[in-house]
């Protein structure tokens, strides 16, 4: 999904359920088109788009490869943007944001997001 479908849904009085992927790269043939998920390739500009349309939605970070500017830069325009940083995850590793007091559910959410760029990015 591009950020402009979610735009649409944003204005339609609709809001993402659950956590809104963005991914940072190529994203796996299988999740082409999935209505959660915007993909950032490596000729975008992040601070350029338009990210207002996920302000107050949860949102994971998946990235693949060694762009690392391209990442913070994503990051960078979802919290300016307003978007809430669930977490994000690199080499199948989580990572994540959000305020979590319990460390099992914690591990948990380190696991899910793992688990997650090892189906999108790979």
């Amino acid at each position: 999904m591009s950020l402009q479908d979610i735009r649409a849904m944003r204005l339609a009085g609709q809001k993402p359920q659950g956590v809104v992927a963005v991914v940072v790269g190529e994203v796996n043939p299988l999740f082409a088109g999935d209505p959660l998920i915007v993909q950032v390739r490596a000729h975008e500009q992040p601070a350029f788009a338009d990210w207002r349309p996920l302000v107050g939605c949860w949102v994971a970070v998946y990235h693949q490869g060694r762009n690392w500017h391209l990442m913070d830069a994503v990051i960078d325009a979802l919290t300016n943007a307003g978007a809430k940083l669930y977490g994000f995850a690199h080499e199948g590793v989580g990572y994540p944001l959000a305020l979590i007091e319990d460390p099992k559910i914690e591990r948990r959410a380190a696991a899910s997001l793992r688990g997650e760029w090892e189906l999108i990015c790979l």
